[in-house]
């Protein structure tokens, strides 16, 4: 059968765990049916129904029960950009309409999944409120405690996105699954009324509000603190992190990278030691692959991250793309070698999200490309 043939063809190639194939299959199974993914995801869990869930989560469950939550989550992270709406007929935010909303949200959505308001279990996140007027939001980030949901729940932390979907579904609202990004998107009623229309509000689970806070931080566009967003800074800071740690730890005879080790930051976990290695069963491979079990956790402290960098710099010093680009660029920097290295990665990042350059280095890396090619 077709489905079957589809299947086979889907764990066949369980080997390829690096983000860009883990992307393009997720791509691929976008184009095939509802009924077909669920036939599939019959075959792949073999125990339980799959009538509850909707396109985007019978997706998430495949790619994670193939390749691992770990790899999943690490491929969708990389890209540090929106996953878009996933509510039908939901529409953006006017910024005057977003504190309305965010009442309604702590009045009839937190006491479900046991949440008791903004603050030290709840954090409003992303650029929801912080845009000039005129300009809308597509939707509201908001990062929930993840401990503090399951014990309400009365489940396991690795259940309880699955839990907090099934509760406010009961409630009666409408919701969207996306295992890969851990959130559950929400049809809101915007300004508090349904008479306006549904606006989509992610609940992101967090195991720790103040790293969510820090990662997932929007520069105040109506106080001018930036002229990029959030993901340009976020990029800046993992290319930093990735190229200031990164050491080899075997080579071939030919003096090819067989194995190394490099710090990442993963959006919400922390800054985590990972060794990966090229080796495959014919040679090198063309993309390394992770030894998870060389997994080691550095921090998920905001200062501490600065620490690794800086010299006598605060945190506040690296909330926006300037003002880390200044810090880098400044004696307080503990890597001045690395400054190139770091730069070329942050940029041709951008370009693969396809994110503009900064006007001040623009022209210089198009000119630079441009020669390359």
């Amino acid at each position: 059968m077709k489905y079957v043939k589809l299947f086979e063809q889907f764990i066949g190639e369980a080997s390829k765990r690096d983000p860009e194939s883990i992307r393009k299959e997720y791509k691929e199974l976008k184009k095939m049916s509802t009924s077909e993914l669920r036939k599939m995801w019959s075959l792949s869990y073999k125990i339980g129904n799959p009538k509850g869930l909707d396109k985007e989560g019978l997706i998430s469950d495949l790619l994670n029960d193939k390749y691992g939550h770990k790899y999943v989550a690490s491929a969708f992270e990389s890209l540090v950009v929106e996953s878009g709406n996933a509510i039908e007929d939901s529409r953006p935010f006017e910024q005057s309409e977003i504190p309305g909303t965010l009442k309604w949200i702590e009045q009839n959505v937190y006491p479900v999944i046991g949440i008791d308001g903004l603050g030290e279990d709840a954090a409003v996140i992303g650029s929801a409120g912080k845009k000039r007027e005129g300009q809308t939001s597509g939707d509201i980030d908001i990062a929930v405690s993840a401990d503090k949901i399951a014990g309400h729940l009365n489940t396991s932390v690795a259940k309880v996105l699955f839990e907090m979907d099934k509760a406010i579904k009961e409630s009666g609202l409408q919701t969207k699954l996306a295992v890969g990004f851990q959130q559950v998107s929400i049809a809101a009623p915007i300004g508090g009324d349904f008479k306006n229309g549904v606006g989509q509000v992610d609940l992101m689970l967090s195991r720790d509000i103040k790293w969510s806070k820090f990662m997932y931080h929007s520069p105040d566009f109506t106080k001018d603190e930036s002229k990029y967003k959030g993901a340009y800074r976020n990029i800046l800071l993992m290319a930093a992190v990735g190229k200031c740690f990164y050491e080899v730890l075997d080579k071939t005879e030919d003096d090819q990278v067989k194995v190394y080790q490099a710090h990442v930051i993963r959006l919400n976990q922390g800054i985590v030691q990972v060794r990966k290695s090229f080796e495959g069963k014919k040679g090198l491979l063309k993309n390394a692959k992770l030894l998870k079990e060389f997994d080691k956790e550095v921090t998920n402290t905001p200062q501490e991250v600065v620490d690794l960098l800086f010299k006598d710099a605060d945190v506040s010093e690296i909330m926006t793309y300037e003002s880390l680009k200044n810090l880098i660029d400044s004696n307080r920097f503990k890597f001045p070698n690395l400054r190139k290295e770091i730069y070329d990665k942050c940029y041709s990042r951008l370009e693969e999200c396809g994110l503009p350059l900064p006007d001040d280095v623009a022209w210089i890396y198009m000119i630079r490309w441009h020669y390359k090619t």
